[in-house]
């Protein structure tokens, strides 16, 4: 774990040129920095055998193009690519970065604060935050206190029954070094001085931890010494330090995100403009008292934040009656400066449901759409497909009018999925006598003739019309008896239904078989964040 001699300016060039190669600009946008991270506890306390460099870890931070990190896909799917742990290798996208280092993560705090000769590469954005994030803003964060705390120990030890940590056998000597060097951060921060990320004069250490570099210098000679010892006095330090900082004031976690917020913000936007919402007239006025009415967090969103509102369930098929439940779907957007200086999840739906409920909502945020929209929902597929609906925004008008390329295969299963799960449940009666009987009933017949229309390449008619109207209706008012008996209309849904099968396994060709993801991401990047290529 040492910087090694050999790690000259020409050598950095080399490893600069193999970094760059490796992270091409069509697997990333640019690259902030590439630091080899090193414990000075291991340096310390043994001699560098040659120029062979042991346990170091080559960290670099990289930011993603606008389409990867601004994917209408969840963030554990991003985290999998924008986080790449090969032990000696550790690269982070920016956001993930941006979180660790506001949660406090030890390992982020000393690449942003490492010493030159560490430094492989580095960009002036990067430099930049350097110079405007003090140290000690970040090292008294309380998760990097508490981080420090906790795993200086917790690494090498283990809970017994009593409480107590004791040193689990198996550690090795590199691993007590880490515990050294992270209960040095914690002493450090008490005392108010920088991060020890650099070999270091042992006599500037208190005694207790004078005592413990001594005894690991013997144990790297001698593996005979007492590793127990080495536990204990870590302890002894590790508490003392803590019986210190019993007075000791945390930053405002909020400030340092703040600062690295709009930092990540200038780097991913790298000079070019965010387009402004434009108020768009009279429409705004009934906007807000929908947006009043529905109440909760939707009230209190900015009128321009509102992609769509629909009145959802048998209204939007116009097949409700005057008992039908009230219940609202409303896509939104966060601002995108939000997005983009985030530095922890940003909630994206608000859900208010429930049998006492008088009026029901489910919010969902432009990302969190996209994302249902590409699988199929058939709850958010209606919405595209339909027509008059509450609200509608122009960038949801423009989606709205490319609705013909979301008629697919996949949009097909996920009809056939519920016509599936509705007839099962009729099937074993489960809500025999009921009004939901009547509702599986409805939506068989209502979804059987969207699945048509999607086998011919049309449109489905979200909103009955005609006789299947008239038919459904019927069946949600008139009593079960006669030619509406339950008995006859399940002999009609499973016939629609094995028809239905039989009509599209026999079709003489397919349809495309996923959603469009481009016209997805596209309208998601320009039509919802306002990303454009301009610069100021």
């Amino acid at each position: 774990m040492h910087v090694p001699d050999s790690l000259t300016d020409e050598v950095k060039k080399k490893f600069c040129q193999l970094i760059f190669d490796s992270f091409g600009s069509e697997t990333i946008n640019r690259i902030l920095c590439a630091v080899l991270l090193t414990c000075p506890w291991y340096q310390a306390t043994q001699n560098e055998r040659g120029e062979q460099a042991r346990h170091n870890v080559l960290f670099i931070v990289f930011v993603s193009h606008d389409h990867q990190f601004l994917a209408p896909v969840n963030q554990h799917v991003l985290d999998e690519d924008f986080v790449i742990d090969k032990g000696w290798l550790y690269a982070v996208e920016l956001y993930p970065f941006s979180h660790f280092l506001t949660k406090g993560k030890s390992r982020c705090t000393e690449v942003l604060y490492c010493n030159d000769q560490a430094i492989v590469y580095s960009d002036d954005q990067w430099n930049r935050l350097r110079s405007e994030l003090s140290y000690s803003k970040v090292t008294g964060l309380r998760g990097f206190v508490e981080a420090c705390k906790g795993q200086a120990v917790s690494g090498i030890g283990k809970k017994g029954k009593d409480g107590k940590f004791r040193l689990k056998e198996s550690t090795t000597f590199h691993q007590f070094c880490d515990s050294y060097r992270l209960q040095h951060h914690l002493y450090s921060t008490t005392q108010g001085i920088p991060l020890c990320v650099q070999v270091f004069d042992k006599e500037s250490l208190p005694d207790i931890a004078k005592e413990g570099f001594h005894l690991l210098e013997q144990l790297y000679k001698d593996p005979d010494v007492s590793k127990r010892d080495i536990f204990d006095v870590l302890v002894k330090w590790r508490d003392s330090t803590v019986d210190s900082m019993k007075k000791f004031k945390h930053t405002d976690h909020t400030e340092v995100e703040a600062i690295v917020g709009r930092w990540q913000m200038d780097v991913r936007l790298n000079g070019r403009q965010l387009s402004v919402d434009r108020a768009i007239g009279d429409e705004f006025s009934n906007l807000t008292k929908l947006m009043s009415d529905i109440g909760g967090p939707v009230s209190t969103f900015q009128p321009e934040q509102i992609l769509l509102v629909a009145r959802a369930g048998s209204y939007l098929y116009g097949l409700s009656t005057p008992t039908s439940d009230i219940d609202y779907l409303i896509v939104y957007k966060e601002p995108t400066k939000n997005i983009l200086s985030r530095c922890k999840d940003i909630k994206d739906n608000y859900e208010s449901r429930g049998p006492t409920k008088e009026l029901e909502y489910g919010a969902y945020e432009a990302r969190l759409f996209c994302e249902m929209l590409l699988k199929g929902s058939i709850i958010i597929l209606e919405l595209v497909f339909a027509d008059d609906l509450e609200y509608m925004s122009p960038s949801w008008k423009t989606l709205s009018a490319n609705r013909a390329r979301f008629v697919t295969e996949k949009a097909i299963q996920q009809y056939l999925g519920i016509l599936r799960n509705n007839f099962a449940m009729l099937q074993n009666e489960k809500h025999i006598g009921t009004s939901r009987d009547r509702k599986l009933f409805y939506q068989i017949f209502h979804k059987e003739d969207c699945v048509r229309s999607l086998m011919d390449g049309h449109v489905p008619n979200v909103r009955c019309t005609g006789e299947l109207k008239e038919f459904i209706m019927k069946v949600r008012t008139n009593p079960l008896v006669g030619e509406f008996s339950r008995d006859v209309l399940f002999k009609i849904v499973k016939d629609k239904i094995d028809n239905l099968l039989r009509d599209l396994a026999e079709r003489p060709g397919r349809l495309k078989e996923n959603m469009d993801y481009k016209l997805v991401n596209d309208w998601l990047l320009l039509g919802v964040r306002g990303i454009t290529d301009s610069k100021s």
